[in-house]
This record gives C-alpha cells, sequence and structure tokens, in this order.
C-alpha cells in the first residue's frame, strides 16, 4: 500500500516536471518566432520604402535633371555642328532626336565632326545605362529604361522646353514597380552663340545671344550704339523675328511668343557696306531684302548725329526706326 502511494506520488511529480517543461518551452520559444517574423516584415518594408524612393526620385528629380543637361548639351553641339559644315538643319525635331540619344547625327559621333568632347558618354543613352546599373549595384534591383521620344520646343523668348517621354521598370525580389511619364526641363539660351551669325559669315562672327535690359520706351541712339557694341537681343511685342530655335533652320517667319533679334555690326560682316536693314534677320534672308528707298541711314552728316563714327554703313528700315526711337537729326534716307 505505501508502495503505491510512493509510486503516484513519483507520477504526480513527473507530470509536473514536464508540463514545466512544456511551459518554459512555449514562453522561451514562441516569443522569439514573433520577434523573427516582425523583423522579416520591417526589413521587408523598409526595403519596399527605400525602392518606392528610389522610383519617386527617378521620375521628379533624376530624370527631369539629366534631361536638362543632355538637352543643353546637344543643342550646344548643333550649334557647333552647324558652324563646323557652314548649313542649317533641314530638321531641327530629328536632329536633336538622335544627338540627345545616342549623341550622333547621321550615326556619325558627333563630336568628331565638332571636334568638341561635349556628347561622349553624356547621351540619354549613356545616363539610361548609369542608372540601371548604379541601382543595380546600391539597391540590388533591375531598373528597366525605355526612352520613347525626346524633343525641344519654345513658349518663352529666353529659354527652350525639352519634352521626354519615357516607360521604366524597377523590379526587385519582393516587388516591381513600371511607369510611363512625361518629363518636362527647361534652360536659358543666353550664353549660346546664335547659329544663324555663325551660318551666313562662315563662322566669322561669333555673336552670343545676351538680353538687353533697355525697357521697349527707353529707346534712343545712345541705347542703340550700346546694343550693337554689345551683340544684345531684344524681343519686341509681336515680333516679326524668329525665335532662337527657327534660326536653326533658317525659318525666318515671325514668332510672336518668341522672336529675339539683335542689331548687326557692319565692321564684323563683309562687304560692310549692305543696301538692307541691319536688323538680323532682314539683313541674313536673301528674301526679306529691304529696298533703297525704305532704308534710312543712321547718320546725319549735316548735324555730326548718329552713330557712323562708330559703325559705318549701318542701316535700318523704317520699322525699326520707330521701335528703336530713332529721330530724324540721327538718320537720312538712303536713297
Amino acid at each position: 500500500m505505501g508502495a503505491v502511494i510512493g509510486m503516484k506520488k513519483k507520477g504526480i511529480f513527473f507530470t509536473f516536471i514536464a508540463i514545466t517543461i512544456m511551459a518554459v518551452f512555449i514562453l522561451v520559444f514562441t516569443p522569439q518566432a514573433d520577434i523573427s517574423l516582425s523583423k522579416d516584415t520591417q526589413a521587408a518594408a523598409s526595403r519596399i520604402s527605400s525602392i518606392d524612393s528610389y522610383v519617386s526620385d527617378l521620375q521628379s528629380n533624376y530624370f527631369e535633371t539629366i534631361l536638362r543637361a543632355v538637352s543643353y548639351k546637344a543643342v550646344l553641339s548643333l550649334i557647333f555642328y552647324m558652324n563646323e559644315t557652314g548649313s542649317f538643319l533641314p530638321n531641327l525635331d530629328s536632329a536633336f532626336y538622335e544627338v540627345a540619344m545616342n549623341g550622333t547625327i547621321s550615326n556619325v559621333p558627333i563630336d568628331t565632326i565638332t571636334g568638341k568632347a561635349i556628347m561622349e558618354n553624356n547621351s540619354l543613352s549613356n545616363w539610361s545605362n548609369k542608372i540601371t546599373e548604379t541601382a543595380q549595384d546600391t539597391l540590388n534591383v533591375n531598373t528597366t529604361i525605355r526612352i520613347l521620344n525626346a524633343s525641344i520646343s519654345q513658349t518663352s523668348s529666353w529659354g527652350i522646353d525639352s519634352i521626354m517621354t519615357v516607360n521604366f521598370a524597377v523590379k526587385s525580389g519582393i516587388a516591381s514597380w513600371e511607369k510611363n511619364s512625361t518629363i518636362i526641363s527647361s534652360f536659358g539660351i543666353e550664353g549660346m552663340p546664335d547659329p544663324y551669325y555663325l551660318v551666313n559669315t562662315d563662322g566669322a562672327y561669333v555673336n552670343h545671344v545676351k538680353k538687353s535690359t533697355v525697357e521697349f520706351n527707353q529707346w534712343n541712339i545712345i541705347k542703340v550704339r550700346e546694343h550693337i557694341r554689345n551683340g544684345t537681343y531684344v524681343h519686341w511685342q509681336d515680333s516679326k523675328a524668329p525665335s532662337f530655335l527657327m534660326r536653326f533652320t533658317n525659318t525666318i517667319a515671325n514668332s510672336s511668343c518668341c522672336g529675339i533679334e539683335s542689331l548687326a555690326d557692319p565692321n564684323k560682316i563683309t562687304p560692310p557696306d549692305v543696301i538692307d536693314s541691319y536688323a538680323d534677320y532682314i539683313l541674313g534672308d536673301t528674301l526679306n531684302d529691304i529696298p533703297c528707298s525704305e532704308l534710312f541711314n543712321i547718320t546725319n552728316p549735316a548735324t555730326g548725329g548718329g552713330i557712323w563714327d562708330e559703325f559705318r554703313y549701318f542701316k535700318l528700315d523704317f520699322k525699326h526706326v520707330v521701335l528703336y526711337n530713332i529721330t530724324a537729326q540721327d538718320a537720312v534716307g538712303t536713297c
């Protein structure tokens, strides 16, 4: 009887020990599993957040910055190309697209023609590859970029707008993104050589675009002298002059929104004495010659007025005489 009771006590003891060990296992191991799962979830969320930020930056920052830089370099390269070839572009849109995309023109690297190291490793294709490689190395994601189109236009006198449509996809082991975007950027034209001068003078007359600070109602003969001397440009309301981009294709037509013009220096052209207005887009356009009867020499030997002491042979048509507020004492009929 005593032995049976002893056996029962031992059984109860071992049962208690088993329950205790099981409880310890539950207390020790179950929380660690929860923590591990939580850590994995947090890591995945953090990675998705990082990649999502990368995708957002691609769309809102990287593409725009790259487009602006490449577009500026492509336009500058085209100006140097025109200077080397002595010809206007037959089609600006296609020329810009090829240079911006691949750094070539007519399938030839444009830098080899211009002698300027501008587009080498700086095309949109080059930058797309750099983004793809960098993203793979730093974020371990696969990035696919397809540029569908790239173009430039003008909606203001002193700036160029560049537009790029792009499809891009980003894939990682835990998620993927795909988007179509239209990227728009802009840059100023001041400081760029005017291709219209370069082609029309075989590169002898280099005039960099610089905006005049003179207000439309402040012009006079003194300001005109400075205007010619400094090679500055002006935009008139309802301008009859071409825009900066129109000058690449010798499209001499009015651009009311974006037309700009300068006054050519007779000392920098050959021959200096031309029977035409020295407003740049008129002087270079053989189809837009002004008759001698409608021209004015901006000099007056009788009064000593005008600017022929510095810019001999300078002439303007009646419209520009009025625009620049040149008075009768500073101008006499050419014929």
